[in-house]
């Protein structure tokens, strides 16, 4: 059997583009509480891979890139508010992409709804997540709560608690 190197190398490329539904997270240094993704299925947009990177090893870079300055608030989903305000309206690219940021209800939890556009909702998680992530990694997002980051029929939800427990 005969193989051609484009169909190698192109097999490759999109084995590793292809991601398992619940990605293993960044572990936080110790005291620090957790920030979790649950993407969904199918490859994320160009970049995504770049900005994990950037999160993990030179944070405060990314904090610049996306003109995040601080995290105010009483409660971690303020300061998540907060932080987000400041990304979705410094960096063009996260204007153009998260078109609405709004405060939800459900039961008695409240969390973040994100609402995007020009990419799949599985990708604008990555970005979230590994915002959050690099905010928390350059001491600029202090959370005590573990966070999800979820996609929830093609919006972004972020909530205090546990993995998949927002509409329960």
């Amino acid at each position: 059997m005969k193989f051609k190197l484009k169909d190698v190398v192109r097999d490759m490329l999109f084995e590793e583009e292809e991601k398992p539904k619940d990605e293993p997270k960044e572990k936080p240094k110790k005291g620090e509480a957790d920030i979790e993704a649950s993407t969904g299925s199918g490859r994320y947009a160009a970049g995504v891979k770049e900005a994990g990177a950037l999160a993990k090893e030179d944070p405060k870079l990314l904090m610049k890139n996306l003109g995040i300055k601080s995290a105010t608030g009483s409660n971690d989903i303020d300061k998540i508010l907060s932080l987000l305000k400041q990304a979705l309206t410094g960096a063009d690219a996260m204007k153009t992409v998260y078109t609405g940021l709004s405060t939800i209800q459900s039961g008695n939890k409240s969390g973040l709804k994100i609402t995007v556009s020009e990419i799949k909702a599985n990708s604008g998680v990555k970005y979230i997540y590994h915002t959050l992530v690099g905010a928390r990694n350059s001491g600029i997002l202090k959370i005590d709560s573990k966070i999800q980051v979820e996609n929830s029929s093609g919006t972004i939800i972020i909530y205090q608690g546990e993995k998949r427990t927002w509409d329960k």
